[in-house]
């Protein structure tokens, strides 16, 4: 369901994402942890296959290998190593990660959301499409988008050469 969402999910980690935890994590648009962030597919450690999407998810945000040898031991990453696999996005100090998330959304916010949205659903169809068919996509969006007042402002915005005021239409 996170991916479904039309808008971004951000996921701002605090302390151990485990098991159907990391999943629901690595499902996020985007991952901002702290210094006390661990994760581990911890369901192999106590006899369980993997689970809630973590074997979709894994090998799409990291390495084939780290996410082969998450899913067979269940070793605990820590925030560093998390952070060096791709497993997070952005790393701050401890207490930090909510505020990181919020600043991003709040850019995010500021946005054009039609394209913005167009955008992130573009890219979770790209996973599983051929390249003639993201083209297609992609010029079918391009012609839906710029008939959006966001485009008009944004366009208007480059030629007075203003930060642009996006009203999300």
């Amino acid at each position: 369901m996170i991916v479904d969402v039309d808008k971004p999910v951000i996921a701002a980690v605090h302390g151990p994402a485990m098991g159907a935890g990391l999943s629901f994590a690595l499902a996020c648009d985007r991952r901002f942890a702290d210094t006390t962030t661990r994760m581990s597919a911890a369901m192999v450690r106590l006899g369980f296959a993997p689970d809630c999407g973590i074997t979709y998810f894994l090998p799409r945000v990291t390495s084939l290998s780290t996410a082969l040898m998450m899913v067979e031991t269940g070793t605990i990453l820590e925030a560093d190593e998390c952070f060096r696999e791709g497993l997070i996005d952005e790393l701050v100090e401890e207490g930090e990660a909510v505020p990181a998330a919020l600043r991003y959304a709040k850019k995010l916010a500021s946005g054009p959301s039609v394209a913005v949205d167009l955008a992130r659903r573009f890219i979770h169809k790209a996973l599983t499409s051929t390249l003639d068919e993201m083209l297609d996509y992609e010029a079918v969006a391009a012609t839906m988008s710029a008939h959006t007042a966001d485009a008009r402002e944004g366009t208007q915005a480059f030629v007075e050469k203003r930060k642009p005021h996006f009203e999300g239409h």
